[in-house]
């Protein structure tokens, strides 16, 4: 087993041995049961929300993937790939999940990037379910939930709690997105060309809201010299500038291609709010985040509605 597989291996089968390891903690992402607790009654069906695949950060903030296929069988079949900073696999997971005993069990083996595998032949990691919600699953040590309960299937954070020195707890938390974005997003605007334009401003003006708000928190992050704003934000301001002009140019020329038509100003505004939502992220991603696995310091933004 690599260094790695040693780490989390040792410490991830101390607590699934020992039970509960310290009193539940409403900051913390996983739960754990106590001893001889009784799993609630759960089902696959229960679990929809979870098929897919799913990319986003990992350890040391490298790339990381997970995937679940809809049931079959009585199970659910996922995979998780976790790189590393130049590219290359660093290990993978495949896991099972499914109904036992009227409720739910998770079940792992980690493979090196050469699949060998971290346990032995016969033996696997076994996660029981200590508690659901409509889009969340607590297995003992390790959880799995939407990253906004009221948008499924815009991201997901999987989360497996480590046995530290002393009586700490620590957490993998890894935040996942969907891979892709549908080329065409209706943004729940129907009715009349009329309804649907005063709809679609509604958003891009939620969108623009969001955008200034990520943006002025980035600047605020980036600190202040004695004399004010320093190099940095003048780089940063310049780049909002750029990235606002381009998406003036861009929506404008998509304006003109269906100017002849009544959809023209709807087809500018989807691209208003597209490209708006892609700066937010951007602005997300690079002032926002840490490159361990910190909570960002604003949440990872999501299409806007």
């Amino acid at each position: 087993m690599c260094a790695i597989g040693q780490v989390i291996g040792s410490a991830l089968v101390a607590i699934l041995l020992t039970g509960s390891v310290a009193a539940q903690d409403s900051a913390l992402e996983t739960r754990v049961g106590e001893k001889g607790f009784e799993s609630p009654s759960a089902s696959l069906a229960q679990m929809d929300w979870l098929v897919g695949q799913w990319r986003g950060e990992g350890i040391g903030g490298a790339p990381a993937m997970e995937s679940w296929l809809p049931p079959m069988g009585g199970t659910m079949v996922g995979t998780f790939v976790q790189e590393t900073e130049t590219g290359e696999i660093m290990f993978t997971e495949h896991l099972y999940m499914m109904e036992e005993e009227g409720s739910l069990v998770l079940k792992l083996k980690h493979f090196n990037a050469d699949l060998t595998g971290w346990e032995e032949k016969d033996d696997m990691l076994t996660f029981r379910l200590v508690g659901i919600e409509e889009c969340a699953a607590y297995f003992n040590a390790l959880t799995l939930r939407c990253a906004d309960p009221e948008r499924p299937g815009e991201g997901l954070v999987a989360a497996v709690r480590m046995k530290s020195e002393g009586h700490g707890v620590k957490e993998l938390i890894f935040r996942f997105r969907p891979p892709f974005t549908p080329k065409y997003i209706s943004y729940g605007c129907d009715g009349t060309t009329i309804e649907i334009n005063d709809c679609l401003a509604g958003i891009r003006q939620r969108a623009e809201e969001r955008e200034e708000l990520y943006f002025e928190t980035a600047m605020g992050e980036a600190g202040f010299s004695d004399t004010g704003e320093s190099e940095l934000h003048s780089l940063m301001r310049a780049s909002q500038a750029a990235a606002q002009q381009h998406r003036e140019k861009e929506c404008y020329a998509v304006y003109e291609q269906w100017k002849e038509g009544t959809i023209r100003n709807a087809m500018s505004l989807r691209c208003s709010i597209r490209l708006i939502d892609q700066r937010t992220h951007t602005i997300w991603r690079n002032w926002l985040t840490y490159q361990d696995t910190s909570a960002p310091i604003l949440p990872e933004p999501g299409p806007s509605m």
